[in-house]
């Protein structure tokens, strides 16, 4: 279960799409806690995402059951997303996450270091 649940959001974009819809129902004044965002408020909040990748994830936190979706019939269409119980019970083991990336991602070897070769030959002996 592990592996299934960092395959859908150990990517690029799921973090940053679910802390993004996490901020924005943290300072929500709506009486349930949920405030929809709208495609193009999350597109501005995360600037260097694709439309098509946007659109991607989205579809796939949503299938996750992390992601909730309502379209609203108007022209031009209005989509909003938010952020799911389920999604936001993610937030915590994310901000886990962060301090150990802040506490040991200096000393992580990166792909191409003398570190990075020298795991690789000891793995291979």
């Amino acid at each position: 279960m592990i592996c299934a649940t960092l395959d859908l959001i150990a990517n690029k974009w799921a973090v940053p799409i679910i802390l993004t819809l996490a901020r924005a129902r943290a300072a929500s004044p709506a009486p349930n806690g949920v405030p929809p965002l709208r495609f193009s408020e999350l597109s501005r909040a995360i600037p260097l995402i694709t439309q098509k990748e946007l659109t991607k994830q989205l579809r796939a936190l949503e299938t996750a059951g992390l992601v909730g979706r309502r379209v609203h019939a108007a022209v031009p269409p209005k989509v909003e997303y938010w952020l799911t119980d389920l999604g936001l019970s993610l937030r915590p083991v994310l901000d886990e996450l962060g301090k150990w990336a802040a506490k040991n991602g200096p000393r992580l070897a990166r792909p191409n270091s003398k570190q990075a070769d020298s795991a690789r030959q000891e793995a291979a002996e």
